[in-house]
């Protein structure tokens, strides 16, 4: 392109595809994007949000996912034990089950979080998935406030683990919106407009 003496420095091109360098016409590399002003506040929100779920979620389980509490839900389910286990070992491997599973996810949500706070793109995607999942994790959340059982946690527990799925939900709208309006973190392409 030819040289624009009233072009400023980092000015983009009319057609998306230049910038300007003070001396020439640069093209802009695929699959560039400028942060819009939501991006950065979309990015912490989900990391905060991400890691309270994970944090949350593993302190739930831990203080609530007991040997009295898990021999209870059995005994109100009518759960029969397997003739190769005796009772207290299968109500360890069900702790277990329950600990490692919360921990994995707890895991991912953690790395969705540091994701999210250094603003990786390519994690954008996972997490819109995490916060449609926490949202859904506020249905969930109502019917157990509807009809607590004897083996729910506090009904203070369930009432933040609602707030958090709310909370997921809203993020998931404002990411969704994000992604439609710019793209991924409400980041744009470069280019007037």
């Amino acid at each position: 392109m030819s040289q624009s003496p009233s072009a400023a420095v980092g000015q983009v091109s009319a057609d998306g595809q230049f910038r300007w360098d003070g001396a020439q016409w640069v093209p802009i590399p695929r699959g560039t994007r400028e942060p819009t002003r939501w991006t950065r506040p979309m990015q912490l929100a989900a990391a905060g949000l991400l890691a309270l779920e994970a944090v949350s979620s593993v302190a739930t389980t831990l203080i609530f996912t007991n040997h009295d509490a898990v021999k209870k839900a059995l005994a109100s389910q009518g759960t029969q034990i397997p003739p190769n286990m005796n009772e207290d070992a299968y109500i360890n491997f069900i702790i277990a089950t329950a600990v490692g599973f919360v921990a994995f996810f707890a895991v991912i949500e953690l790395i969705g979080a540091v994701g999210s706070y250094l603003g990786w793109r390519w994690i954008f995607w996972a997490v819109l998935v995490l916060m449609a999942l926490g949202g859904l994790g506020a249905i969930f959340n109502l019917a157990a406030l509807a009809r607590p059982t004897a083996t729910s946690p506090p009904v203070g527990v369930t009432i933040f683990q609602e707030i958090l799925g709310v909370a997921a939900a809203a993020m998931f709208v404002w990411l969704l919106i994000g992604a439609i309006q710019h793209g991924p973190w409400a980041m744009k392409r470069p280019g007037p407009g």
